[in-house]
């Protein structure tokens, strides 16, 4: 896992760990009760990217922003900017709310430095509270009560907190010269897509991870989305979008093509998460605007730059797109959607009406 990781700015508050020299974060307290961020303020614009600085990890133990600041003080950066010094860490029962307005309660792990900038963190292992953080996009979430104040630090090595779209190493993806695995495109290879004939790839991301936890990829089965589709198992990160055509769609949405996440697929026979795997290989292809093109003959989405995925990626991918895209990077709008993308409680609920009148998520034409 990296020691360079995304997490998201809460603010300055008090400092909840006012007594150096000891492990116990003796204020933790105070934040009990309050909610970071809200409607028109939801915290998924408030990532940042957190890495060693300055001294970094030198106060102590090895990869750990220690406690007890009776050392070399450990600090870090946001976003590469100068040195802050860490102060402590404590450990909340939370309530998230998504920006759907659906919850969830997890532990939620908060760290501040020593002028009160207060942060969210990912957990350092992949678990059912990072699961829940990379559910959906975070409008804000609540303190509930203190689950823990006494450690000997923050682990710096902390999981990677991913919402990129991706298929798995082996997908083919349709081109005017046939299907071709994924994993062999290139910036200039041509691509088929539904809606604009063929377009160029732009640009490739390619990333190896363990298998696990939030990224675990969702299999899709031959035949389950219906019309035979997708021709062959099909593996894609969780909130990799698929495109559903249906009569239901066309009721809820009034239009009859979606793109759907494809966990909330597991709702539907043939689609589940897929845990027997030790890693899995993701790629990414960006073309030129947000398109659906043909995996394993199945419709989906390309990698749509918008806001929240802005905020998941690495700098140094960004960096990389920046270069051929400096307005979809460093631009305050999102891009047009290839379809309608609806909210999460919208993709549920079509997902259960699909299953109760045993219609298909691909319909014919």
């Amino acid at each position: 896992m990296p020691t360079t990781f995304n997490a998201i700015s809460l603010g300055v508050f008090a400092d909840i760990d006012p007594t150096e020299g000891n492990l116990n974060a003796e204020n933790a307290s105070s934040l009990v009760g309050l909610t970071f961020g809200g409607p028109g303020d939801s915290l998924v614009d408030d990532f940042v990217t957190i890495s060693a600085a300055g001294t970094g990890f030198s106060g102590g133990r090895s990869n750990v922003y220690d406690m007890d600041n009776t050392s070399s003080n450990d600090q870090f950066s946001v976003d590469g900017g100068a040195a802050q010094t860490f102060d402590g860490t404590s450990i909340y029962s939370a309530t998230v709310t998504y920006i759907d307005g659906t919850t969830a309660t997890i532990t939620a792990v908060v760290f501040q430095d020593t002028a009160g900038n207060l942060y969210l963190a990912p957990e350092f292992s992949a678990n059912s509270d990072q699961t829940a953080l990379e559910a959906a996009a975070i409008r804000s979430i609540t303190l509930d009560s203190v689950a823990g104040t006494r450690y000997t630090g923050l682990t710096g090595s902390r999981e990677t907190w991913d919402f990129v779209t991706c298929f798995a190493k082996g997908t083919g993806i349709l081109t005017p010269k046939g299907e071709i695995p994924v994993e062999q495109l290139v910036p200039g290879d041509k691509v088929c897509t539904l809606d604009n004939g063929v377009q160029t790839i732009r640009w490739v991301g390619v990333r190896k991870v363990p298998a696990e936890g939030n990224l675990a990829p969702i299999r899709i089965k031959a035949g389950a989305l219906g019309q035979n589709l997708p021709a062959r198992d099909l593996w894609v990160s969780r909130q990799h979008r698929m495109l559903c055509r249906s009569k239901i769609a066309a009721r809820m949405f009034d239009t009859p093509e979606a793109l759907i996440s494809a966990n909330k697929l597991t709702l539907l026979s043939g689609v589940r998460q897929d845990d027997s795997l030790d890693h899995v290989t993701y790629c990414h292809i960006l073309c030129d605007n947000h398109e659906v093109v043909f995996a394993n003959g199945a419709p989906a989405e390309t990698l749509y730059l918008g806001k929240y995925t802005k905020k998941s990626m690495s700098p140094e991918a960004l960096d990389e797109i920046r270069m051929i895209f400096p307005e979809l990077v460093d631009g305050l709008e999102d891009p047009k959607p290839a379809h309608h993308m609806p909210n999460n409680a919208p993709q549920r609920n079509l997902m259960r009406r699909l299953r109760k009148n045993k219609r298909a998520f691909i319909e014919a034409h």
